[in-house]
């Protein structure tokens, strides 16, 4: 825990910790711009935090850029630090008498707090885990209606996920997010491929299509089999490897014989349409432009006709090479039928035949392909939907439990500064990315301070979070006879830590005032400022 700040601006020039509740109390004027808010901007700024040197209260810019020295102490260990505003991305590691060992990043510094913490359970940072709980004037989270945000822009996504984290029930969720995240990848990835055609993209009109095409295609090459009186040789030729690839590499020769023929078609064309561009008389053009330069067009027409043979040649050249491409093609496709006829004859059955019932049976088996996608595509969906509802029962479970165990503590808390008549503040988590913090009490104000003081003392009985800080605002939106209860169960606490800033202690009686001063570790006034310099006049 925290157990002391020493700086050599501060009045006092040191402040002193200790287990449960720590005050910062002002006077009895309530004056502001004592040092309240600051001294409690200076503890954050221990705990790693930044807002300090945004210096909305101006210490950086009256005193200048200074250095704190801060000490921990966890298992009877002493941990020695220091920290200054013009570095505060750096942290100095020291030992007892402050002497500097080492130098690490704020990054490394606040993973460290949060191994002596004991928050290395959690996933979410030091400072997530920690900021939302530092209410603190020109710093944040002071608004009741969202106890566990960290700022007003932040999602409630983010804030609900801090508080599945503070429960220590991320696992769960990440365990059946990783599922649902492969099965959506695995989502991704089918319809990408549909879309730029690497496997078939069907909807569930093809679907039913091609169960019909292949259930009619069985049926058509049934009745050649039993019409031929070859008995199954027909159908049994399919299954002869040899000539099931011998046909589908027919079938890709004739395919790219078509092509091939195609492209000479094409050449033969271009050849026909290649001519000079110039006039095929020049004397012609000088009787009319006396003029000219004719040596000029003469350049031009030899560069135009070079230009034509060129092209020419090349055409020429591609066409020798097509044409010599379908000769070998439509040989090996020659060559193919006759090995084929000779073998289906082999087996009695006629090559008309053969390649009736092979495209039919081709033809199916390309729906039966088409329509396996599409059912793996269903298969994914249903496995998405399932994972889906799955996730949902688990975070209904989740929220059902958090709920719970808050509620019934914040119930606790307003029977004991209220009472059982008075509705206590009561959180509703509604979905993964919603919830309500609804605070009837202070019906006054329309916001429940006093709600938000009960749902931090809830959090620090239930979870590991190790501290809490509350400026004295909060406390002055609160009933004077609810904050003196207030006050005994925040001295009530002994394991963890509170950080409160106070002022008007006789404003509460005896008994409550007695309470303050005995967990005061810091007495400020407007005689007695926490720093050496007094720039309230300046402001």
């Amino acid at each position: 825990m925290l157990r002391k700040i020493i700086c050599p601006f501060f009045n006092h020039g040191e402040i002193s910790f200790h287990a449960g509740l720590n005050i910062v109390l002002g006077d009895d004027d309530a004056r502001n711009s004592i040092g309240k808010s600051l001294a409690l901007l200076v503890i954050d700024f221990a705990m790693g935090g930044i807002s300090l040197q945004e210096d909305k209260a101006g210490a950086i810019a009256s005193l200048g850029h200074h250095a704190y020295s801060i000490e921990f102490n966890f298992d009877n260990t002493r941990y020695f630090f220091k920290r200054a505003t013009d570095a505060s991305d750096l942290i100095q590691v020291c030992d007892e008498n402050y002497s500097v060992t080492e130098e690490i990043t704020v990054d490394v510094y606040r993973a460290k707090l949060k191994s002596l913490y004991d928050l290395d359970q959690l996933k979410s940072s030091f400072r997530s885990l920690v900021g939302p709980f530092s209410r603190i004037w020109n710093k944040g989270a002071l608004e009741p209606e969202h106890p566990f945000s960290a700022d007003p822009k932040e999602s409630a996504a983010v804030a609900v996920e801090r508080l599945i984290d503070f429960f220590e029930r991320i696992a769960e969720i990440e365990r059946e997010k990783a599922v649902l995240d492969a099965n959506n990848e695995r989502k991704r990835l089918i319809s990408k491929s549909m879309s730029v055609e690497i496997i078939p993209k069907i909807n569930k009109t093809q679907y039913k299509a091609n169960q019909k095409t292949i259930a009619d295609n069985a049926i058509v090459i049934e009745s050649l089999k039993q019409g031929f009186a070859g008995a199954l040789s027909a159908y049994e030729a399919l299954f002869d490897e040899g000539l099931r690839v011998q046909q589908q590499r027919k079938n890709q020769l004739n395919t790219e014989r078509e092509e091939l023929r195609s492209k000479i078609d094409r050449v033969n064309r271009d050849l026909a349409g290649v001519a000079p561009r110039l006039s095929a008389n020049i004397s012609l053009v000088t009787e009319f432009f006396p003029d000219v330069n004719v040596k000029r067009l003469e350049q031009v027409e030899a560069f135009h006709q070079n230009i034509s043979n060129l092209v020419k040649k090349e055409l020429k050249k591609e066409l020798t090479q097509l044409s010599t491409r379908e000769s070998d093609v439509s040989a090996e496709i020659g060559k193919l039928e006759n090995t084929m006829r000779a073998d289906l004859a082999a087996k009695g059955t006629p090559d008309d035949l053969f390649a009736r019932v092979f495209e039919l049976k081709e033809v199916a088996d390309n729906a039966a392909e088409e329509n396996r996608f599409f059912d793996q595509k269903l298969a994914i969906d249903k496995e998405t939907s399932l994972s889906k509802e799955r996730l949902g029962a688990i975070y209904v479970n989740i929220f059902l439990a958090i709920e719970t165990a808050i509620n019934e503590k914040l119930k606790r808390f307003n029977k004991v500064v209220y009472d059982p008549k008075r509705n206590a503040s009561q959180l509703r988590i509604k979905s993964a990315n919603s919830y309500s913090f609804t605070s009837p009490v202070d019906t006054g104000t329309g916001k429940s301070y006093a709600g938000l003081v009960g749902f931090d003392l809830a959090m620090l009985s239930l979870t590991r979070l190790p501290f809490i800080i509350h400026d004295s605002v909060i406390y002055k939106n609160i009933e004077v006879p609810a904050t003196r209860h207030i006050l005994r169960i925040l001295a009530a606490v002994q394991r963890k830590q509170i950080f409160l800033a106070f002022d008007e202690a006789a404003k509460f009686g005896p008994a409550a005032e007695g309470l303050l001063r005995s967990h005061t570790v810091l007495k400020l006034s407007h005689d007695d400022l926490l720093y050496i310099k007094d720039w309230r006049a300046q402001q």
